[in-house]
């Protein structure tokens, strides 16, 4: 009689290593943001991202500016305007509401911190931030990381793992259930 036990086991364990290193694949997968800055002409994005209800950059990272920078902002979506919160050079904003196409001008001579905000998005979260700085934040160095991986070969990837797995499930049963054969009598 055969001991089962251990090909069981090893079964699992493999099962196990296949599992953690398609994960250790999927995690890898991300990129670092870069840091937005502009040094005499940027540009922003008035209602940008999925939902239409960012400013970008500048919602989830502030824009960085030094003096004299020209920013435009560019509608990308329809009904936003740009008011401005925390105003410390004292520029304008835009408020009437805009379509896409919309574009004006803000000049940033002076430093601080401009927070500004779409009126009817506001609750919503649609708000931004320029950083106007004598001299722009060098960026951070980022660590070296797996490169990017296109759609295609994941999708390739997780097709060929179900295909393994599959493979080992069915190899699994059959050695475990397949039944017992005795050679033919002669």
């Amino acid at each position: 009689m055969e001991d089962d036990t251990l090909s069981r086991r090893s079964f699992i364990r493999g099962a196990a290593g296949a599992t953690a290193a398609a994960g250790a694949v999927a995690a890898g997968a991300g990129t670092a943001a870069a840091q937005a800055t502009a040094d005499g002409e940027g540009t922003v994005e008035v209602g940008a991202g999925s939902d239409g209800l960012k400013y970008t950059p500048g919602t989830d990272e502030p824009l960085y500016v030094t003096p004299g920078t020209t920013v435009t902002f560019d509608w990308v979506s329809d009904g936003h305007n740009v008011l401005f919160d925390q105003n410390p050079g004292d520029v304008s904003g835009h408020e009437p509401l805009e379509d896409e196409g919309f574009s004006f001008e803000v000049t940033f001579e002076t430093t601080g911190t401009y927070e500004y905000y779409c009126e009817p998005h506001r609750s919503l979260g649609m708000v931004g931030t320029v950083e106007v700085v004598e001299q722009l934040p060098t960026p951070e160095p980022t660590a070296a990381g797996p490169p990017e991986v296109p759609d295609s070969a994941k999708s390739l990837g997780i097709a060929s793992f179900i295909a393994m797995v599959s493979t080992l499930g069915l190899a699994f049963f059959f050695t475990k259930y397949g039944g017992d054969y005795e050679p033919p009598e002669e």
